[in-house]
């Protein structure tokens, strides 16, 4: 029997989406009347749903005539074994249920957390961000009813949004993305309330151990505001308490003088929490072996390395010109960095996904063999749309970048996602 991994959420603000307990995606049948009974199904999770209530929404109109309980016999059937719903048997009673939690499904998640009385930025940030799309209209065929108490917690986000001081609407109306052109009326609020303020100065983070070399970077980059770190220990805790502040960051190799390339830590951190924030990594010693592996290691825009006087200020403007400008090869350079970026997380993900599998067998667990088959094919088409994608970035139009890295990551989700850049 075709071993099915326990369903860890669903996400029906946009096109229907199920991800397993490891954050890997399960492929959806094309099942339209399947699909609507597990959307239905999944606005109500946790609680029964009456069997002529899941008719009318799976059958709507004139096709629920004549349709009883054995209508819906097929279908949840298949959604048990296709896809590994949690939905207990019926036993002669007049309802099923699907027993998830309320957060594992995206909308119910938005419509109890705006309940609160009082919503963080950062709270509201992540709310926003759950729309990928209108479900009214991906899901056209379910009648308006289901999305009433959907459509009541946006107006309670927008109360919300009406409460906020100017600066704070400030941060988060250029995060307002799909959910912004779901709901034009809600992001136009915002901007009445929020008028663009003037251009501030882009805040830069140097990390260089030699006080002389950071200061003369600093001096060179006199129209950024710079923060310097010069160790390890203090480019973590800015990198930890004030990333989301930063901009951009210019990153020594060595922070010692053992050689040690301790900045690559901080490269690392930066790529997993913020795989968008353009840096460089700067050196007198470069590291054997490939420039560019390392680039997709790290998702770097560029490595400047010290000459033997020193770096040139022209050569260090131009390198952090390329992070900011907006000409056609530093916007693809910074596409192709942050896509690397997000690579190296899924890469690493699907190879730690073989590994248990493989622990799993020698523990002598059965279903690891299947785990590790599916496990290592996932791991073979990873890398073969990657190699695609990385050729598409090349050649496509700066203008859909943006569109096809987003569509990547969204191919291919990495479980916890936000927890571990929560942290």
């Amino acid at each position: 029997m075709e071993h099915v991994a326990s369903v860890h959420r669903i996400r029906l603000l946009g096109e229907l989406e199920v991800f397993a307990a490891d954050g890997t995606a399960v492929e959806l049948p094309a099942d339209r009347v399947m699909q609507r009974l597990l959307v239905a199904l999944a606005m109500r999770a946790g609680q029964p749903r009456r069997i002529d209530d899941l008719i009318a929404v799976v059958w709507p109109g004139s096709d629920s005539f004549n349709r009883g309980a054995k209508s819906l016999e097929s279908p949840v059937s298949r959604l048990r074994g296709k896809l590994g719903m949690p939905i207990p048997p019926r036993r002669g009673q007049a309802f099923y249920r699907l027993d998830l939690i309320r957060r594992d499904v995206d909308a119910l998640d938005f419509i109890d957390a705006v309940q609160a009385d009082e919503l963080p930025v950062p709270e509201l940030l992540r709310l926003v961000s759950l729309w990928r799309g209108d479900p009214r209209v991906v899901f056209g065929s379910l009648p308006d009813s289901e999305w009433s108490a959907l459509q009541r917690a946006v107006g309670r986000l927008a109360e919300h949004l009406g409460r906020l001081s100017v600066e704070d609407a400030r941060v988060l109306r250029p995060a307002l993305g799909v959910f912004g052109e779901v709901f034009p009326e809600v992001a136009e609020a915002i901007r009445l309330s929020a008028p663009v303020p003037a251009q501030r100065q882009r805040r830069l983070l140097i990390v260089e151990n030699e006080p002389l070399v950071a200061k003369m970077l600093a001096s060179i980059l006199y129209d950024y505001q710079t923060v310097i770190a010069m160790n390890l220990e203090e480019a973590m805790r800015v990198v930890t308490e004030q990333l989301a502040d930063v901009d951009g960051a210019l990153i020594d190799l060595h922070l010692t003088e053992r050689l040690d390339s301790a900045g690559l830590e901080v490269l690392a951190y930066i790529r997993d929490r913020r795989p968008e924030l353009p840096r460089l990594l700067i050196t007198a010693s470069p590291p054997p072996g490939s420039q560019e592996q390392m680039r997709r290691t790290y998702g770097i825009v560029d490595i400047l390395v010290k000459g033997a006087d020193g770096y040139s200020a022209s050569g260090v403007r131009d390198a952090v010109g390329v992070m900011f400008n907006e000409s056609e090869e530093a916007v693809r350079r910074r596409s192709v960095a942050e896509f690397e970026s997000h690579a190296v997380q899924i890469q690493r993900q699907l190879r730690q996904q073989i590994v248990t599998a493989r622990r799993g067998i020698r523990a002598g667990e059965r279903t690891s063999y299947g785990d590790l088959e599916r496990a290592t094919d996932r791991m073979a088409r990873f890398e073969e749309e990657s190699d695609e994608l990385r050729g598409r970035l090349v050649a496509a139009s700066t203008d859909g970048l943006d569109e096809v890295i987003v569509g990547f990551v969204a191919r291919w989700p990495l479980a916890q996602r936000r927890a571990e850049s929560a942290g």
